[in-house]
C-alpha cells in the first residue's frame, strides 16, 4: 500500500525549462546588447540546449556558451554570472500548470515530501517563492545535508522522517540518474517525469508520466 509520495522539485513540480529560460533571458542580455531579438533568441535556444535540464554543474553548462560566443563574453563572465544565477533563480520559478491541483488532491491522503538537490538558499527560496510548503510533511534539500540524490541515504532519511517504509513510497522525478536511480536503489517505486514518453530507456520498466495528473491512475493501480 502506498503511504507517501516523494517529489523532486525542479522539472517535476516546477517548470524548470521555463524558469531557466527566464533567468538566461534576463541576465545574459547585457552581454549581447548589440544583437536583435531573433539573434539573441538564437543564443538563448543554444543555452537551453547546453542547460541539460540543470542536471550538470552550471560552470559546465556555460562552457559551450563560452566556446561559441566567447568574443561577446568578458574574462570574468563565469565569475560574475554563476552567483547571479544562483541568487536570482528563485525569482523566476514557476510551477507546472497542474501542480497545485495534484497537490490539493493528494494532501491529507498521503504523506508528501520534496527531495531536492541543490544549495540550501536556492532550493528553499524557490519552494517558498511558489508557496507550496503547506502541502508537504517534509522538505529535504541536499545542501542542508551534504548528501545528494541518487545517494540512497537521502531517500532513507526522508522515509524515516515521514514514518513510512521505503516500499510504501513513490518517488516522482525527471532526472533519471538522480531521481529514478535513487528510487530504485532505495527500494521505492519510481515514476519518471519524462517529457517524451518514447525516450529510449530499455533498462527501465517502471512508470513514466509527462503530466502529474497521470499519478492518479498509478495510485489507483497500486492501491
Amino acid at each position: 500500500m502506498i503511504k507517501a509520495l516523494l517529489f523532486d522539485f525542479d522539472g517535476t513540480l516546477s517548470n524548470r525549462e521555463e524558469n531557466a529560460y527566464a533567468v538566461y533571458r534576463e541576465y545574459l542580455r547585457p552581454y549581447f546588447s548589440d544583437l536583435d531579438e531573433v539573434s539573441y533568441e538564437a543564443v538563448l535556444q543554444d543555452m537551453l540546449y547546453y542547460d541539460c535540464n540543470g542536471s550538470i554543474d552550471l560552470k559546465l553548462r556555460l562552457a559551450p556558451l563560452r566556446a561559441k560566443y566567447g568574443d561577446a563574453l568578458p574574462e570574468d563572465f563565469e565569475e560574475k554570472f554563476i552567483p547571479l544565477y544562483g541568487n536570482n533563480m528563485y525569482r523566476h520559478t514557476y510551477l507546472r500548470e497542474e501542480t497545485i491541483e495534484v497537490l490539493e488532491s493528494l494532501y491529507g491522503k498521503y504523506k508528501l515530501a520534496i527531495i531536492s538537490n541543490g544549495d540550501s538558499f536556492s532550493q528553499h527560496s524557490k519552494i517558498a517563492h511558489v508557496g507550496i510548503e503547506k502541502y508537504f510533511d517534509e522538505v529535504v534539500v541536499s545542501g542542508d545535508l551534504g548528501i545528494h540524490k541518487p545517494d540512497e541515504r537521502i531517500f532513507f532519511l526522508t522515509a524515516e522522517k515521514l514514518g513510512v517504509k521505503c516500499e510504501e513510497c513513490i518517488v516522482v522525478g525527471d532526472v533519471f540518474s538522480k531521481d529514478i536511480l535513487g528510487a530504485v536503489r532505495s527500494s521505492m517505486i519510481p515514476v519518471w517525469m519524462c517529457k517524451n514518453e518514447d525516450t529510449p530507456a530499455y533498462g527501465y520498466k517502471g512508470y513514466r508520466i509527462k503530466d502529474l495528473c497521470q499519478l492518479y491512475d498509478i495510485l489507483a493501480e497500486l492501491d
